[in-house]
């Protein structure tokens, strides 16, 4: 029997612990692949602003905040270790304080918003203040809360994609050991690793602050 319904793109960040969760959980989602420059009417009925993540399930109940999600799929597993204490917290931190700047960084750099020089730096810059906070609170653990893999763990790696994909290079992971380590760490969990590709680890940053060969067009 299906579960239900995920409106969300093939790497949005914010679905990658979502996914993960519904496939070791067994939960069986029907993925529809949203357009978000011109959102299907079926979109628009369960979520009028046409954002993704948006999880329909089969009674008709909607849910369309990543966190409510990610934490919605893991509560069905009636005997799940990955509900750890505090997990919220720091879900909310990586979501609200690293995923949004780490957004304005690249996105302007792909062509996917109107590029700023200052206004990418200043991003880019937020994202590090930001991360910095997470290398530190890393320094002595191996999970982000408790002592073992959580929702945590798998929900902020998926919201550092774009930055170990387009940024954090040789050098940053050689100044960042901490959270570089646990990256890696829970980005090769089966639970990980089952959804979404192993990323090509970068010498060099892949993106850089200057025009892009394709400039951002609005629709």
């Amino acid at each position: 029997m299906t579960f239900g319904t995920l409106f969300t793109t093939a790497e949005n960040s914010r679905s990658i612990a979502i996914k993960a969760i519904a496939k070791a959980h067994k939960l069986e989602l029907n993925i529809v692949h949203a357009n978000l420059g011109d959102p299907s009417p079926e979109h628009l009925e369960v979520n009028r602003l046409g954002k993704i993540p948006t999880f329909i399930g089969e009674g008709g109940f909607v849910l369309s905040e990543c966190i409510a999600v990610a934490l919605y799929f893991t509560s069905q597993e009636e005997n799940t270790t990955l509900l750890g204490k505090n997990k919220e917290e720091w879900m909310s931190y990586f979501n609200a304080e690293i995923l949004i700047p780490l957004a304005d960084w690249f996105r302007p750099l792909v062509g996917k918003a109107p590029y700023d020089k200052e206004s990418v730096e200043k991003s880019s810059k937020a994202t590090l203040r930001a991360v910095k906070v997470v290398e530190e609170h890393l320094e002595n653990r191996t999970f982000i809360v408790g002592e073992v893999l959580s929702l945590a763990d798998i929900f902020c790696a998926g919201l550092l994609f774009r930055g170990f994909q387009f940024f954090f290079d040789k050098q940053w992971r050689l100044d960042h050991p901490n959270i570089s380590r646990w990256y890696e760490s829970i980005t090769s969990q089966p639970i990980y690793s089952d959804v979404v590709p192993k990323l090509e680890v970068l010498e060099k940053p892949v993106l850089t602050n200057r025009t892009p060969l394709k400039p951002f067009a609005p629709i």
